[in-house]
């Protein structure tokens, strides 16, 4: 029975006295993986004892059961594989310095150079990211940037943890590309609508994006009609917007004459559509004449002495 016992224990390779644990997974901070990383359960004085390199910060590495079993005979550890799928995933913690926080320091760096705001950034790998181990100064300083200024690209010698042991230099490219402001609708405004100044606001837009006859104007935009339908965000062109139309085709109008001796008025009727300034033309119900007018408000006209004649 005693040799039944003793080969079922070694068919499960782990002997029941052993108290000591594999870990599946570990996180590591330092240079080196511990016996400690690897095992619970460990003598005190032996969990601190380095037994390999750790990955580069932000790195994974798998040690297998070979290379542990190993390990662990090495230093008197009570463990054995029970399987062989048996590992460890090693991952070295680290402080990830974004593509933002480098795109930020290029910006800067860009305008050191001579390059005028506002422009924005473009670097050739958005997805690039780097890893400083935990206990490494997080700077991001650019050392030397080559621009040409005809293509707007450029080449940045960007360096991490300076004047320490963990100092790192990349060399990033991208592109720079110079903005206009214009104005955009900030939500959809139907058709013969009038523009309210809360409707509308700066954005940036890189310049060659900028459409001929786009608006760049604010006030070119508030008190205006919406001529045909614009996506919200987008830039406003003058085709799209006109003066809103305060006399209408066929409606009822109050006609003012004003001079220097008297102030008249009289009713007419609209013989076509009118924007404020716009001068057209109104039959005058008293005298049944035609003449021409300037809109000055909302079915309100005034009469043109000289070209009421």
């Amino acid at each position: 029975m005693a040799q039944s016992s003793q080969g079922s224990n070694l068919r499960n390779n782990q002997p029941s006295s052993s108290s000591v644990f594999l870990k599946p997974d570990a996180l590591v901070e330092g240079q080196y993986v511990t016996l400690g990383d690897l095992f619970s359960g460990l003598d005190p004085q032996q969990q601190d004892i380095a037994v390999a390199h750790a990955p580069q910060p932000g790195k994974q590495t798998v040690l297998d059961y070979r290379w542990l079993y190993g390990i662990a005979q090495r230093h008197n550890v009570e463990w054995r594989p029970r399987t062989t799928a048996d590992q460890v995933l090693i991952t070295r913690a680290s402080q990830v310095i974004t593509m933002d926080e480098i795109r930020e320091a290029v910006e800067i760096s860009l305008v050191d150079y001579g390059i005028q705001r506002p422009f924005t950034v473009d670097l050739s790998s958005d997805n690039f990211q780097i890893h400083l181990p935990v206990d490494a100064r997080n700077s991001v300083d650019v050392i030397a940037i080559e621009v040409n200024s005809r293509t707007q690209r450029f080449v940045a010698s960007v360096t991490t943890g300076a004047q320490t042991a963990q100092q790192r230099t990349y060399r990033i490219s991208g592109k720079y590309y110079p903005l206009t402001s214009v104005p955009v609708l900030v939500e959809p405004v139907s058709r013969g609508s009038v523009i309210r100044s809360d409707q509308v606001e700066y954005r940036d837009f890189r310049s060659e994006r900028v459409p001929n006859g786009a608006i760049r104007d604010i006030n070119d935009v508030i008190g205006k009609e919406v001529m045909r339908p614009s996506n919200p965000n987008e830039p406003l062109m003058f085709r799209d917007l006109s003066n809103p139309i305060l006399v209408r085709r066929g409606s009822l109008v109050i006609i003012r004459l004003v001079t220097a001796n008297m102030s008249l008025t009289a009713r007419g009727k609209a013989m076509e559509d009118g924007s404020l300034g716009d001068v057209i033309r109104v039959v005058n119900q008293s005298s049944n004449k035609t003449i021409q007018v300037e809109v000055v408000a909302e079915n309100e006209v005034r009469a043109l002495p000289a070209l009421s004649q």
